[in-house]
């Protein structure tokens, strides 16, 4: 392995270490190993460096536990501490409750390029197939089974756990604009930082990703779909809605800034 790893993957955590260490277990799968994990952790307790110890001689590179205080859902802020840290030049973000299909890392490294970001979906599991899920099952690969998950998830959410990486071209023949998904989307760490990363103003969840999206497309930088490609399977949950008010909502839509003053840098 170079010094250096090729991806460093950040992962948004909060809580929920039996999620987080079924991730682990499929980042143990990786079909591309040089990568570095960094955890970005929104006020976690203990248990989620506990994981990470666990673990910490499994991987080619160190781990890193980024963490502040619980005050909210503050994803952008602690996201944007992560990247700081990241030592690899090319980046991949996912979540916490988000199991990788084996080659998930492989696929979003292989098809990187300049001026561009990768985003896919994921296969949302049901309550029901969540509480099963066992280590075994993601250790042994019998997640991504087609035939293991198809029952538990929602018909649009079944067509994004189909692997067909050979439509590749095709899915994004005249497309530069796919919506972000911030569970499951990379890109080159120079271009996220030029845009100066998530905008902290941003608190809530849904529309921070919108507006990294509309920075990056206002910036010339295209986004395509990794669908069907980079596969991810969601454990259910239930989250609280933190709406935004109608004012700041309006103000981003008008926006056509290409660089928030309020993100990695503060302006």
């Amino acid at each position: 392995m170079t010094p250096s790893p090729a991806v460093s993957l950040v992962i948004a955590v909060y809580k929920r270490d039996d999620f987080l260490e079924r991730v682990f277990l499929s980042l143990l799968n990786q079909a591309l190993e040089d990568f570095e994990i960094i955890l970005a952790d929104d006020g976690s307790g203990p248990e989620i460096g506990e994981v990470a110890k666990r673990y910490v001689d499994h991987f080619a590179h160190p781990i890193q536990h980024v963490w502040h205080e619980d005050d909210g859902f503050r994803k952008t802020i602690i996201v944007n501490k992560a990247v700081l840290q990241a030592s690899a030049p090319y980046l991949v973000f996912i979540d916490g409750d988000c199991v990788l299909h084996h080659r998930f890392l492989e696929r979003h490294y292989r098809r990187r390029a300049p001026s561009q970001v990768l985003s896919g979906r994921r296969v949302m599991f049901d309550r029901a197939l969540t509480e099963s899920v066992s280590l075994d099952d993601v250790r042994s690969r019998r997640v991504e089974r087609v035939a293991y998950w198809w029952r538990h998830a929602g018909r649009i959410d079944r067509w994004h756990g189909i692997y067909l990486p050979f439509l590749h071209r095709v899915r994004n023949l005249g497309r530069n604009d796919y919506q972000i998904l911030g569970s499951n989307f990379s890109v080159h760490k120079e271009d996220f930082v030029a845009i100066n990363g998530y905008d902290e103003r941003i608190v809530g969840r849904g529309l921070e990703d919108n507006n990294l999206w509309a920075r990056f497309i206002n910036s010339g930088v295209a986004v395509r779909t990794i669908t069907r490609e980079a596969l991810q399977y969601h454990l259910y949950h239930t989250a609280d809605v933190i709406p935004h008010s109608e004012k700041f909502i309006e103000e981003y839509r008008s926006s056509g800034e290409t660089r928030t003053p309020y993100g990695i840098v503060k302006e």
